[in-house]
């Protein structure tokens, strides 16, 4: 029997796709088989074990940091206290003030001249100013029985999925191993801490016991027309006190009289831009005569530095004349808005951070035929300086880690 050779054809690619199929079909329960035999993903790594307080022994400052590493392995932390923010809750009513170093001040991203290791029981401490973050306006909010709440470090990333690659930072822990076993941190929040309460008023109508008063004591019976007649009035022609000495000088509790104060907050961007106004009051009833000049202030600087500097203005006596001095009316007042840079050496600014500028006048000038108020007085209050940029870096010193406190055996 003769077979066409297009039947053989057709044969041989039904037996070929056969073939294949079953193939397939075989290879598929592989396929599945070397999936499930995949390694599954490894657990999440555990969180550094590192702890910050926040010590405020006062309601102004200065404050404490602490970061210990409690963990069983050394981490890198920024040694770097600009990296705090503070909530402050003054009011439970009101929304709480958030108190954060400008962007100027606060460092962009991880400084690495402040990487600091940690070595397991270490701690990082450092001494700062509160006012250096609530400043301004937010510096109303540090009161007694607030509640501040702080954290160090920097938001974690928000990401609405798991991202295919670890992130790089900049974190405020991490380890320091190569093959790390504990997850970074991007910030480490403190215990939240109540500032001290203010003292509580005695009460009008009560009356301090003797210091060697027994509680136990009962008051001696007092006769009923003693006890109806004050004090203020038994004996008050016969008291020394109640009639004045006979050459008593009297007081003019209306005369005038100056007071000093100045700007309550100053942000500056370098020390060349620093001003300070200066305001003369007369605080008195009655109008004064007096020659206020710029030349008369001179001002006392307490900043990072450590020692209080002092910058004078021109302080030799001169006699002024006669029209250069004014009445000055009661409630009345008079300001000087003074560029330090202008009477201040420049090394009296020579750190970014928080400066208090005291204010004083010298106004002593005198002026034949005139009456007028002659006084030295200083501002009640400092002005609170923030600055941002200067010569020298913010930190003097490179940060150090310490360590605890050896614990002694109690003698015999």
């Amino acid at each position: 029997m003769r077979i066409s050779s297009a039947f053989v054809t057709a044969a041989i690619f039904a037996c070929t796709f056969a073939t294949s199929t079953v193939t397939q079909a075989q290879a598929k329960p592989g396929a599945a088989k070397g999936a499930a035999k995949k390694e599954a993903e490894p657990p999440p790594l555990p969180p550094a074990q590192a702890r910050m307080w926040l010590i405020a022994p006062t309601v102004t400052g200065p404050w404490t940091l602490r970061i210990e590493n409690e963990g069983s392995v050394a981490v890198r932390i920024p040694a770097d206290g600009r990296l705090l923010r503070l909530e402050v809750h003054a009011d439970e009513a009101k929304k709480p003030v958030s108190c954060t170093l400008p962007k100027s001040l606060r460092p962009s991203g991880f400084p690495e001249d402040r990487a600091l290791l940690l070595a397991p029981g270490q701690s990082y401490v450092e001494s700062f100013d509160p006012l250096l973050f609530c400043f301004g306006k937010n510096a109303a909010a540090l009161g007694p029985n607030a509640t501040v709440r702080s954290r160090f470090g920097w938001d974690p990333p928000k990401q609405k999925s798991k991202p295919k690659k670890p992130p790089t930072g900049p974190f405020a822990v991490e380890s320091t191993e190569r093959e790390a076993t504990i997850a970074p941190l991007w910030e480490l929040q403190a215990p939240a801490i109540l500032l001290g309460p203010a003292a509580a008023p005695i009460a009008a109508d009560t009356k301090p016991l003797p210091k060697d008063a027994d509680s136990d004591t009962k008051p001696a019976p007092v006769d009923a027309e003693t006890e109806a007649k004050p004090d203020s009035q038994e004996g008050a022609a016969d008291s020394p006190k109640a009639a004045a000495p006979a050459n008593a000088v009297p007081v003019d509790e209306r005369a005038g009289r100056l007071e000093l104060s100045s700007t309550g907050f100053v942000e500056a961007s370098a020390p060349r831009t620093i001003t300070v106004t200066v305001t003369a009051k007369n605080a008195g009833m009655r109008p004064i005569m007096v020659a206020l000049r710029p030349w008369m202030l001179s001002f006392r600087i307490d900043g990072p530095q450590g020692e209080p500097q002092m910058c004078y203005g021109d302080n030799s006596r001169r006699v002024l004349p006669r029209d250069a001095f004014r009445k000055l009316a009661a409630g009345a007042s008079t300001s000087f808005s003074v560029l330090l840079a202008e009477v201040c050496p420049r090394k009296l600014f020579t750190k970014p951070g928080l400066y208090r500028v005291t204010a004083s006048i010298a106004a002593q000038e005198m002026s034949s035929g005139t009456d007028v108020q002659t006084t030295e007085l200083s501002a009640r209050q400092p002005t609170l300086v923030r600055l941002a940029t200067a010569d020298d870096p913010f930190y003097s010193e490179p940060p150090k880690a310490v360590s605890p406190a050896p614990v002694e055996a109690p003698g015999d």
